[in-house]
């Protein structure tokens, strides 16, 4: 919940009991498939009343069961758009092949990220070859200020979603940000090291729409210890002409999205 904050902390009124929910139904992931009432109470700093009937109200639409020891998991229900948003959020066929070929050049792991609200969300990924590799979850939103890939999004973005992350960040230096933001539209990359996670560096680039808009950052991301000054200028090549053939075959039906 750390990297993306509590939904209910951005709604008022009616809005929030459904906020509350989605914030419980975040908890559960690959390395979470079950929650305690405890975890959840804690991780969502709601009271356990509340709680207890945000999980029963969840349990009735099957979005949620019930273990009976105090434990919970995601429901059944989900199964009917599991399938739905795969299709809808999978990028081309086409795309799926630069980004696998570019692991091949690069040894790296690939993502097709997109800007939602103030996050950058992982739509597509293909695993470096590397035993010791960095690997985001798809689906999970990450910082938008941080990492190589939210500063390209960043460059798609108006003045007033920088003004957003100010105001969500006010230790947030915004006339350094926005100098950053400018220097990268410009050159069109972007490299990171260290800026989301201690240790893991990153090289992106913009794909971008045929009237010039910035649809999504294609990214690398690995060991800090990999991406030695020599191979960084070999990764800038690599992405950047990777980032502008997906440009021009298209991302596939998600573009319908962006």
């Amino acid at each position: 919940m750390a990297e993306a904050g509590l939904a209910a902390d951005k709604v008022d009124g009616g809005v929030r009991s459904i906020a509350r929910a989605v914030d419980v139904l975040r908890l559960f992931d690959v390395d979470h498939p079950r929650r305690t009432l405890r975890e959840i109470v804690a991780l969502t700093d709601l009271p356990k009343t509340t709680a207890v009937r945000v999980l029963a109200t969840l349990d009735a639409l099957g979005l949620i069961v019930d273990l009976r020891d105090s434990s919970y998991s995601l429901g059944a229900g989900f199964l009917r758009w599991v399938d739905l948003a795969g299709s809808l959020w999978e990028v081309g066929a086409d795309t799926r092949r630069v980004m696998t070929r570019l692991v091949d050049t690069c040894g790296e792991t690939v993502n097709v990220y997109i800007r939602r609200d103030l996050s950058r969300v992982s739509i597509a990924q293909v695993e470096g070859t590397a035993t010791v590799r960095s690997v985001v979850k798809t689906g999970v939103p990450y910082p938008l200020e941080t990492g190589a890939a939210g500063k390209i999004l960043l460059g798609g973005a108006s003045e007033s979603v920088l003004r957003q992350l100010h105001e969500r960040r006010p230790d947030l230096d915004l006339d350094s940000l926005c100098r950053e933001v400018l220097g990268i539209r410009q050159a069109g990359y972007a490299v990171t090291h260290g800026e989301r996670e201690l240790g893991a560096s990153a090289v992106a680039a913009p794909i971008l729409s045929a009237d010039g808009r910035v649809l999504a950052a294609l990214s690398i991301g690995g060991p800090t210890s990999r991406f030695t000054a020599d191979r960084v200028v070999r990764y800038v090549d690599a992405v950047t002409e990777s980032a502008a053939e997906i440009g021009s075959i298209g991302l596939g039906s998600v573009e319908a999205f962006l």
